[in-house]
């Protein structure tokens, strides 16, 4: 593969994965992409501040972005007024986690153990060169570890 292969690769994968998500997510009460990585951090958060602040770090977004998305999901439902979930909330995303994981399961079925951790340490490694390429550029990004 040519060096000039990557970028697409890696963003119509995105563009694909993204959309999949969006589409799985139709079924549940969370509005969309920045929804669903609030709620998967404030579950394991022990407050709503870090967990903006997390939220923020992981979309690459200012915290604004963030306090949006809570928002949203307090209109939803899915939060209370303190930030913490919801028993929808908490039905919602165990609902979410279990269409991902099905689908996950779907999309690398017959994939070899070994290329799949083959592939998590590239992307891993990329994402964190884009991270420190970031704040180079003084975008204050902290690198996160993938799950």
């Amino acid at each position: 593969m040519s060096e000039l292969a990557l970028p697409p690769v890696i963003g119509t994968t995105e563009n694909a994965l993204r959309s999949l998500l969006r589409q799985l997510l139709s079924s549940t009460a969370i509005g969309g992409y920045d929804e669903w990585v609030y709620l998967n951090i404030r579950d394991a958060a022990d407050d709503v501040t870090r967990a903006e602040a997390s939220v923020a770090d992981a979309l690459k977004q200012p915290v604004a972005a963030a306090a949006a998305a809570r928002s949203r999901l307090f209109e939803a439902g899915l939060l209370d007024a303190a930030g913490a979930l919801t028993q929808l909330g908490h039905d919602e995303l165990r609902h979410g986690r279990e269409l991902i994981s099905a689908t996950t399961r779907a999309l690398t079925a017959g994939i070899e153990p070994a290329r799949l951790r083959a592939a998590v340490e590239i992307l891993d490694t990329v994402r964190l060169r884009a991270e420190s390429h970031l704040r180079d550029a003084g975008e204050g990004v902290t690198p996160t570890r993938a799950s």
